[in-house]
């Protein structure tokens, strides 16, 4: 995928939350960027308010195991046999990114999900601090998601106007008297709201899923990004998309680099420059895998669990007067399981060539982001409806005999070369670790799965996926749609006038301006079909 990130700021502690909040939990968490935007700098140590515990054994053989050098020399073979359940993967004791902050909205709350859990986001300025509650009021239940941010920077529910501060204490209840038992309801521990450790870094949001796991969270490190993203020479992007097909299809897809040339002809590869790729796994384990292959361009691939896939392309090239050089491409993408059927796509992408043609802050520097968003659209949408029947089938074959697909994957496809080693590497991972599936809060199986009932025109909304939730394309469709009606207004005005005046030459250009007027309006109706929705049919991609 086209994507990413701009460099990262450091991250910073904030402070401890409040006695309510301290009676739930033993200690607390959460660290947030001084600065909103990206800028070149290395991301400090994390830090807590209050000492922290010394960390669990588990919790230092997870970071052993993270913190394997990426694409080492020595090749292993994928692991089949059965482990035991010791050496299951623990999905809620881990960071997950949930969004880019800047796409987020501080004056407003943003619902997420994560895990098949409501969560709702919201900026508390008291604090200057990203928040994270469970997206339910203690008194009613009503989803805080769907309040506003009072007078007082506090998030109130917009269903009686109960109001939390950031640490999750009630600050307000409308309906109590100010005397007796009813006055006291505001302090009791029952009329919090629950919070979860967060952090930005590196210009995303995290957030650990676990009410309980503040001493989990503050012994353990976020994901990161390669240094390269650093570094003045590479310029990058980023995107966000929510995808409605699982956490499973999308990151199979994101360890595919040979779908590339077909599924993206045209966008990001060609068919005619599709050729084998003998990769080789380099080490794995309950952290993740990684590999790569020794052809041009080399590309390496590592997958950090539970979401984060790193792709590492670099080509070798010669080109005149400049002479030989290495041009260097890294695709991140973060995919974060949203609920079953549901995943959110996180890609960071940076590359050290042909920068003027990317988002960045230099003078030189034009391609506007929600430009660079339009050929990313176009990546998703190429594997939208391919990936959908895929998903379509595997869910079939999992209902024959109740079958685990992770296990039978190798009999269902058939993967004769070297080209899909990552893809059967995740298959592994996911059953010998990961339980086959995220593990999901609350019931699962009460709905059908999005890709089972959605139409293509939904499945290629990218309205609802994207340009709702990115600030960039948000901005541009309203000054587009500003600009349209304006253009139409003109349209009218001169053609209305332009048999008043005598004059044969002031009425050539009213006419004029009312054609060029109207070409207008009608190619940014056209140019508005990018934040909106594009049929993709790759049968008609020559």
């Amino acid at each position: 995928m086209a994507s990413l990130l701009s460099t990262p700021p450091p991250a910073t502690p904030i402070s401890a939350p409040s006695p309510a909040i301290t009676a739930r939990i033993r200690s607390s968490l959460f660290l947030h960027s001084t600065k909103s935007s990206i800028t070149r700098k290395v991301l400090s140590p994390l830090r807590v308010a209050a000492p922290p515990t010394p960390p669990s054994p588990a919790a230092e053989e997870q970071e052993q195991e993270q913190s394997q050098p990426a694409f080492s020399g020595a090749e292993v073979e994928v692991e089949d046999d059965e482990e035991s359940s010791s050496t299951k993967f623990s999905w809620r004791d881990h960071w997950y990114p949930v969004s880019l902050v800047e796409d987020l909205d501080p004056l407003l709350p943003t619902p997420f999900q994560l895990l098949n859990r409501d969560v709702v986001l919201w900026f508390d300025n008291s604090s200057s601090q990203w928040v994270a509650f469970d997206d339910k009021c203690p008194h009613r239940l009503a989803p805080l998601s769907e309040g506003r941010i009072d007078e007082n920077g506090h998030l109130q529910c917009s269903y009686h106007g109960w109001s939390f501060d950031g640490c999750g204490s009630c600050t307000q209840i409308p309906q109590a008297s100010s005397e007796g038992p009813e006055a006291r309801a505001v302090r009791s521990p029952r009329a919090c709201a629950t919070r979860f450790p967060t952090l930005v870094s590196q210009g995303l949001l995290f957030v650990w899923p676990d009410e309980n796991g503040w001493e989990r969270a503050s012994a353990t490190k976020p994901p990161m990004l390669p240094e390269d993203f650093e570094k003045p020479e590479f310029s990058s992007v980023t995107i966000q998309r929510d995808l409605f097909y699982g956490y499973d299809t999308l990151m199979e897809n994101v360890s595919d680099p040979s779908h590339i040339d077909f599924a993206h002809h045209k966008v990001t590869g060609r068919r005619d420059r599709a050729k084998p790729l003998p990769f080789k796994m380099e080490n794995s384990g309950q952290w993740g895998f990684a590999g790569s292959n020794d052809d041009n361009p080399k590309i390496s691939a590592k997958f950090v669990a539970p979401c984060y896939a790193m792709n590492k392309i670099e080509i070798d090239t010669k080109l005149p007067i400049f002479g030989n050089q290495k041009w260097v491409i890294w695709i991140c993408s973060f995919n974060v399981p949203m609920a079953p059927g549901k995943t959110r796509s996180i890609v960071c992408s940076a590359r050290n060539f042909f920068q003027f043609t990317m988002p960045g802050p230099a003078w030189w520097q034009v391609v506007p982001r929600w430009h660079e968003h339009w050929t990313s659209n176009k990546v998703y949408d190429g594997d939208m409806i391919v990936l959908q029947g895929q998903e379509k089938i595997f869910l079939s074959k999992s209902k024959e005999g109740e079958a685990d697909v992770n296990k039978q994957y190798t009999k269902i496809t058939f993967t004769p070369t070297q080209a899909d080693r990552f893809v059967l590497a995740f298959r592994n991972w996911l059953r010998r670790h990961g339980n086959s599936q995220p593990e999901w809060f609350g019931m699962t199986d009460q709905q059908p799965l999005p890709s089972t009932v959605l139409s293509k025109r939904q499945m290629l909304d990218r309205y609802e996926q994207h340009t709702l939730k990115c600030s960039s394309c948000r901005k541009a469709y309203s000054t587009f749609q500003t600009l349209q009606k304006f253009l139409i207004a003109a349209v009218v005005v001169c053609s209305a006038t332009a048999g008043i005046p005598s004059n044969m030459q002031l009425r050539i250009i009213l006419s004029g301006v009312a054609i060029i007027s109207a070409a207008l309006a009608y190619a940014l109706h056209e140019f508005e079909k990018n934040f909106v929705f594009v049929d993709y049919v790759h049968a008609e991609i020559d």
